[in-house]
């Protein structure tokens, strides 16, 4: 999951952006839009990390600015830029964002509609930029998060990716991206780079909803491609404020055991905020000593319109050690 996802959503239906007005020459057009978020984190971790020595409270921070451009009102031009200090047990935070404390460009693509469709394109597209399907509601507000394998999003470079949306609720989307393509010696779809290829199709309801997500690696650059499949749903019950959701991975690599992950995540509105809980499994096959389970409880309240604060539990099997991770942790989260 990416970190400003909650935070810092470019507009997923184009023609929708909120222009600011500028009166400096010198400044942005009227046309684009700054934003950008921060993560404070604090907490520890009890028999954290694979030595057992990583416990002390500790903080850590993750930065991020997002700008979008349109130029016709229905098209748009974005910009992500990304810094962080993220280290030890809590670098497995949803928020964590490694980095040098400089500010880098992690990516930059172009959408604009093609009739029913969106195409995007651009030098810098992550493999889950573009994902119509909808497999889990869950907020990610903390440190677990569903498909692991399918959305994993570890792969960047040249892309394209075309996305549909139907007025029945029906929607779904293609991707392709090269991440050898940014090497003039390599080049995009070569026999010696990784391509990786991205299909969703789902269903997004009033209340409820689903999808399944295939993802392709073919692993030419030596790197261990992979296969996988995984699906979610959704569903949020009249009788009560809350969303349950189901999402379960799998993933096939070319070396290597498969592997397969069931995550169940629940956001219960609870007084002025939401209270999140969440559980997953993850079994290896033929390797019972990488199977591992996770827990999760946290809650999210706003200070005020820009302000978040997040307090939280987890604990995740260390299945390096034997010993659980547990952690309390409580993040801090800005966005202007």
């Amino acid at each position: 999951m990416k970190l400003f996802q909650r935070l810092l959503v470019a507009p997923a239906a184009l023609g929708l952006m909120a222009p600011v007005a500028v009166n400096a020459d010198t400044a942005f057009s009227s046309t684009t839009t700054l934003s950008g978020g921060a993560f404070f984190t604090v907490g520890s971790v009890s028999d954290g990390g694979t030595s057992d020595t990583e416990e002390e409270l500790y903080m850590q921070y993750a930065y991020g600015l997002d700008v979008t451009s349109s130029f016709t009102g229905e098209d748009m031009l974005y910009m992500g830029m990304e810094t962080g200090n993220a280290s030890g047990p809590l670098s497995s935070m949803d928020s964590a964002t490694s980095g040098t404390g400089a500010i880098t460009l992690h990516s930059l693509f172009y959408a604009f509609p093609v009739g029913d469709l969106e195409v995007t394109a651009g030098p810098l597209l992550d493999q889950d930029d573009v994902v119509s399907a909808t497999t889990s509601a869950y907020s990610d507000a903390f440190r677990l998060g569903s498909m692991p394998y399918s959305l994993a999003g570890n792969e960047t470079g040249p892309g394209i990716a075309v996305a549909y949306s139907g007025d029945n609720g029906f929607v779904a989307s293609a991707s392709f991206v090269s991440t050898g393509g940014t090497d003039s010696t390599v080049g995009i779809g070569a026999d010696d780079g990784d391509d990786v290829a991205t299909f969703t199709l789902g269903y997004n309801g009033d209340g409820f909803g689903g999808g399944l997500v295939l993802a392709t690696n073919d692993g030419d650059a030596g790197t261990a491609g992979y296969d996988t499949l995984g699906g979610g749903i959704y569903y949020t019950p009249e009788s009560f404020d809350a969303t349950i959701s189901i999402a379960y991975d799998t993933i096939d690599p070319e070396t290597g055991a498969d592997a397969s992950d069931l995550f169940v995540g629940i956001d219960y509105e609870v007084g002025p905020g939401t209270l999140s809980a969440a559980y997953n499994s993850t079994d290896v096959d033929g390797n019972s000593a990488l199977d591992s389970t996770g827990f999760e409880v946290s809650y999210t309240y706003a200070l005020n319109d820009s302000v978040t604060i997040t307090p939280g539990f987890f604990t995740v099997e260390d299945t390096s050690t034997g010993d659980d991770d547990s952690g309390v942790v409580v993040e801090t989260a800005f966005s202007f």
